[in-house]
C-alpha cells in the first residue's frame, strides 16, 4: 500500500488539509505524521511531502527517501499571487527551479492569476533604484541564501560604482505582497538570491539579476512569457490542490522518472 509522510502543518496558513484531500483522490489512505517514525518508501509511489527543504537532517532524510526509490514532493509559497497563502508551489526533489514540476497549459494558468504584463525595460538603470533583496537563509544546501547576502551584495555594486542601491530585508509573512509591490514602484532594476519578488518584478517589466544556482524564472531573458507561464505550471490554488489535480499530473508523468540516482532537472520540461 502507497503511502504519505506528511510534514506540513494545519491549516490555516499551510492548508495542509487541501493536500490530504487532494492525495485521498488518488487513493491514498496512509497518512504518517513526520515527527513521528518515519521508515523509508517501498517504491516511487511512497511520497514524502515537505514545506521547503530545509539543509541539515530534513535534507539528508529527503535524500535518503529518494535512495531507496521515494519520491519526495517540496511545497512552498506560490511564487506569483494576488492574495498571500491561495497558491501553493509543489515540485519533485527541489523547490524554487531546483525540482521538477510537469509541464502544461501555462499560458492559461499565467492568465488565471489575474497580472497586467508590463512592457519589459531595458537593463539601463534609469529613473530608479537597484533593489537588492534579501532572503532569510532557508531551504536546501543549494538553494538557500548565504547569511547577509543582500548587504553584502549591495556593498559590492557600490564597490563596483553603481548608484542609488537599495537593501530591503525580507519584510516576513505579513503583509508581505503588499510591501514587495510598493519596494517595486521604485526600483529599475532588481537583484535577488533566488526570492519570488523577482518573479513579480518580470510581470511589472522589471530587470532581474538572481545570484542562486537555481531559480524558477531562471530563463527569463530567453523568453519572459514562457519562463512565465513555465512558473504558472509548478504552483496550484489550495482548491485544485484538494481535487487531486497537480499530484495526478505528476503520476502520470512517474513523478519525473527521479529515483535518486539521476538529475531531475533532465526531465525538468517545466523548467528553463
Amino acid at each position: 500500500m502507497s503511502r504519505v509522510v506528511m510534514q506540513i502543518r494545519e491549516q490555516p496558513t499551510y492548508r495542509r488539509d487541501a493536500f490530504v484531500n487532494g492525495l485521498k483522490r488518488l487513493g491514498y489512505t496512509q497518512f504518517d505524521d513526520y515527527r513521528c517514525g518515519r521508515g523509508f518508501p517501498s517504491g516511487p509511489d511512497d511520497l514524502l511531502v515537505l514545506w521547503n527543504l530545509h539543509r541539515g537532517p530534513d535534507e539528508s532524510y529527503a535524500k535518503a527517501w529518494e535512495a531507496k526509490g521515494g519520491t519526495v514532493l517540496v511545497c512552498e509559497n506560490g511564487y506569483l499571487q494576488r492574495q498571500d497563502k491561495t497558491y501553493y508551489a509543489i515540485s519533485v526533489h527541489g523547490h524554487n527551479g531546483s525540482g521538477w514540476f510537469p509541464a502544461g497549459d501555462g499560458a492559461e494558468r499565467f492568465a488565471r492569476l489575474g497580472f497586467e504584463l508590463k512592457p519589459q525595460r531595458t537593463d539601463a538603470v534609469t529613473g530608479g533604484c537597484i533593489l537588492v533583496r534579501g532572503q532569510r537563509g532557508i531551504g536546501s544546501a543549494l538553494m538557500a541564501s548565504p547569511p547577509h547576502w543582500h548587504v553584502k551584495h549591495a556593498a559590492r555594486l557600490r564597490a563596483k560604482g553603481m548608484k542609488d542601491v537599495v537593501e530591503y530585508a525580507h519584510p516576513g509573512d505579513k503583509r508581505k505582497l503588499e510591501s514587495d509591490a510598493k519596494q517595486l514602484a521604485r526600483a529599475s532594476w532588481v537583484h535577488i538570491w533566488s526570492s519570488a519578488i523577482g518573479v513579480r518584478a518580470l510581470v511589472e517589466g522589471i530587470p532581474v539579476e538572481f545570484h542562486a544556482p537555481k531559480w524558477i524564472c531562471a530563463g527569463w531573458r530567453a523568453g519572459r512569457e514562457v519562463a512565465l507561464h513555465n512558473m504558472a505550471c509548478g504552483q496550484w490554488h489550495h482548491d485544485e490542490i484538494a481535487s487531486g489535480e497537480p499530484f495526478a499530473r505528476m503520476k502520470a508523468e512517474g513523478w519525473g522518472i527521479f529515483t535518486g540516482k539521476a538529475d531531475p532537472i533532465a526531465k525538468a520540461t517545466a523548467i528553463t
